[in-house]
Protein backbone atom coordinates (compact mmCIF):
# COMPACT_ATOMS: atom_id res chain seq x y z
CA UNK A 1 0.00 0.00 0.00
CA UNK A 2 2.99 2.64 0.85
CA UNK A 3 4.22 1.75 -2.74
CA UNK A 4 1.25 3.28 -4.40
CA UNK A 5 1.91 6.65 -2.67
CA UNK A 6 3.14 8.96 -5.35
CA UNK A 7 4.04 12.32 -2.97
CA UNK A 8 3.03 13.55 0.12
CA UNK A 9 1.24 16.60 1.72
CA UNK A 10 2.65 18.77 4.28
CA UNK A 11 1.37 21.29 6.16
CA UNK A 12 3.37 23.47 8.62
CA UNK A 13 3.59 26.73 10.24
CA UNK A 14 6.20 29.12 11.13
CA UNK A 15 6.19 30.49 14.42
CA UNK A 16 6.92 34.85 15.80
CA UNK A 17 10.51 33.75 16.68
CA UNK A 18 11.49 31.53 13.40
CA UNK A 19 10.99 28.31 14.13
CA UNK A 20 8.81 25.76 12.07
CA UNK A 21 6.79 23.60 13.48
CA UNK A 22 5.91 20.35 10.99
CA UNK A 23 2.51 19.00 11.65
CA UNK A 24 2.90 16.16 9.71
CA UNK A 25 2.76 13.98 6.22
CA UNK A 26 -0.09 12.93 4.71
CA UNK A 27 -1.02 11.32 1.25
CA UNK A 28 -4.27 13.28 1.18
CA UNK A 29 -4.34 17.26 0.12
CA UNK A 30 -7.84 17.21 1.88
CA UNK A 31 -6.11 16.19 5.35
CA UNK A 32 -3.42 18.05 4.81
CA UNK A 33 -5.51 21.15 4.83
CA UNK A 34 -8.06 19.67 7.55
CA UNK A 35 -5.12 19.31 10.02
CA UNK A 36 -3.90 22.84 9.06
CA UNK A 37 -7.24 24.43 9.30
CA UNK A 38 -7.94 22.77 12.85
CA UNK A 39 -4.50 24.47 14.07
CA UNK A 40 -5.36 27.34 12.51
CA UNK A 41 -8.61 28.18 14.54
CA UNK A 42 -6.41 27.89 17.31
CA UNK A 43 -3.87 30.53 15.62
CA UNK A 44 -4.87 33.21 18.39
CA UNK A 45 -3.16 30.96 21.37
CA UNK A 46 -0.05 31.10 19.44
CA UNK A 47 2.08 33.52 17.93
CA UNK A 48 2.73 32.28 14.69
CA UNK A 49 3.46 34.31 11.49
CA UNK A 50 2.90 32.44 8.59
CA UNK A 51 1.51 28.74 7.22
CA UNK A 52 2.47 26.81 4.21
CA UNK A 53 1.19 23.76 2.65
CA UNK A 54 3.99 21.67 0.81
CA UNK A 55 3.88 18.71 -1.81
CA UNK A 56 6.54 16.36 -1.97
CA UNK A 57 7.04 13.89 -4.71
CA UNK A 58 8.53 10.93 -3.57
CA UNK A 59 11.81 9.07 -4.73
CA UNK A 60 13.01 12.55 -6.11
CA UNK A 61 16.28 14.26 -5.75
CA UNK A 62 15.99 18.21 -4.89
CA UNK A 63 13.93 21.08 -5.67
CA UNK A 64 12.06 19.70 -8.67
CA UNK A 65 10.80 17.57 -5.51
CA UNK A 66 9.06 19.84 -3.72
CA UNK A 67 6.00 22.05 -4.75
CA UNK A 68 4.85 24.90 -2.55
CA UNK A 69 1.12 24.73 -2.89
CA UNK A 70 -0.03 27.77 -0.37
CA UNK A 71 1.55 30.06 1.67
CA UNK A 72 -0.18 32.48 4.07
CA UNK A 73 0.60 34.87 6.25
CA UNK A 74 -1.26 35.70 9.85
CA UNK A 75 -2.55 39.06 10.22
CA UNK A 76 -4.53 40.88 12.80
CA UNK A 77 -8.62 40.31 11.71
CA UNK A 78 -10.24 44.18 11.01
CA UNK A 79 -13.80 42.60 12.34
CA UNK A 80 -12.68 40.46 15.55
CA UNK A 81 -9.04 42.06 16.21
CA UNK A 82 -7.66 38.64 16.71
CA UNK A 83 -4.82 37.31 15.29
CA UNK A 84 -6.87 35.02 13.30
CA UNK A 85 -6.70 36.42 9.96
CA UNK A 86 -5.03 34.69 7.14
CA UNK A 87 -3.61 35.95 3.82
CA UNK A 88 -2.83 34.67 0.83
CA UNK A 89 -1.33 36.92 -0.84
CA UNK A 90 -0.77 35.04 -4.44
CA UNK A 91 -4.28 34.21 -4.99
CA UNK A 92 -6.03 37.26 -3.56
CA UNK A 93 -7.53 35.52 -0.50
CA UNK A 94 -8.15 35.91 3.12
CA UNK A 95 -10.09 34.30 6.27
CA UNK A 96 -10.40 34.76 9.87
CA UNK A 97 -10.22 31.36 11.12
CA UNK A 98 -11.06 32.93 14.73
CA UNK A 99 -14.43 31.48 16.26
CA UNK A 100 -17.79 33.45 15.13
CA UNK A 101 -16.01 35.60 12.75
CA UNK A 102 -15.22 34.32 9.43
CA UNK A 103 -14.62 37.81 7.94
CA UNK A 104 -12.88 37.22 4.27
CA UNK A 105 -11.43 38.83 1.55
CA UNK A 106 -11.35 37.41 -1.99
CA UNK A 107 -10.80 37.93 -5.81
CA UNK A 108 -14.36 37.75 -7.78
CA UNK A 109 -14.86 35.14 -9.88
CA UNK A 110 -16.36 36.67 -12.69
CA UNK A 111 -14.62 39.66 -12.95
CA UNK A 112 -11.35 39.81 -11.57
CA UNK A 113 -10.61 43.65 -11.29
CA UNK A 114 -12.78 43.11 -8.62
CA UNK A 115 -12.31 42.11 -4.78
CA UNK A 116 -14.98 40.53 -2.32
CA UNK A 117 -15.52 40.60 1.33
CA UNK A 118 -17.71 40.18 3.85
CA UNK A 119 -18.67 39.09 7.61
CA UNK A 120 -20.79 36.12 7.33
CA UNK A 121 -22.54 36.81 10.56
CA UNK A 122 -24.75 38.70 9.45
CA UNK A 123 -24.39 38.40 5.66
CA UNK A 124 -22.53 41.25 4.64
CA UNK A 125 -20.88 41.68 1.35
CA UNK A 126 -19.41 44.57 -0.28
CA UNK A 127 -17.28 44.56 -3.49
CA UNK A 128 -14.34 47.15 -3.72
CA UNK A 129 -12.13 47.74 -6.37
CA UNK A 130 -8.85 46.58 -4.36
CA UNK A 131 -7.36 44.26 -1.65
CA UNK A 132 -6.10 47.46 0.52
CA UNK A 133 -10.13 48.89 -0.04
CA UNK A 134 -11.42 45.77 0.88
CA UNK A 135 -9.76 46.01 4.37
CA UNK A 136 -10.76 49.11 4.79
CA UNK A 137 -14.12 48.04 4.72
CA UNK A 138 -14.08 45.44 6.93
CA UNK A 139 -12.00 47.92 9.31
CA UNK A 140 -14.91 50.24 9.65
CA UNK A 141 -17.13 47.13 10.30
CA UNK A 142 -15.04 46.02 12.93
CA UNK A 143 -15.07 49.24 13.96
CA UNK A 144 -18.93 50.19 14.44
CA UNK A 145 -18.74 46.57 16.17
CA UNK A 146 -15.96 48.29 19.04
CA UNK A 147 -18.28 51.52 19.37
CA UNK A 148 -21.19 49.28 20.03
CA UNK A 149 -19.63 47.42 22.58
CA UNK A 150 -20.03 44.16 20.78
CA UNK A 151 -17.47 42.07 22.27
CA UNK A 152 -18.96 38.66 21.84
CA UNK A 153 -21.38 37.75 18.76
CA UNK A 154 -24.80 38.77 20.29
CA UNK A 155 -28.44 37.93 18.73
CA UNK A 156 -29.68 40.96 16.89
CA UNK A 157 -27.27 43.68 17.84
CA UNK A 158 -24.76 43.38 15.02
CA UNK A 159 -27.29 43.26 12.46
CA UNK A 160 -29.37 46.22 13.93
CA UNK A 161 -25.83 48.00 13.88
CA UNK A 162 -25.73 47.10 10.35
CA UNK A 163 -29.29 48.32 9.02
CA UNK A 164 -28.64 51.60 11.09
CA UNK A 165 -25.06 51.61 8.99
CA UNK A 166 -26.67 51.24 5.25
CA UNK A 167 -29.09 53.93 6.87
CA UNK A 168 -26.80 56.01 7.47
CA UNK A 169 -24.87 55.67 4.19
CA UNK A 170 -28.63 56.30 2.01
CA UNK A 171 -27.97 59.74 3.86
CA UNK A 172 -24.43 60.76 3.52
Amino acid sequence: MVDDVQRIFVPSVIEEGGGTIGLGCFSSEKIAWDVLRALLKKSEEMLLTDCSVIIWDIDRVGQDAMTVLSTMECKDCPVCSRRTFWVDLENFSALCHGSACSAWIEENTVDHEIIDCGWPAIRYLKQSKSIEEAVKELYKLGDRLKAAGVSAQEAGVAEQMMKDHFNESDND
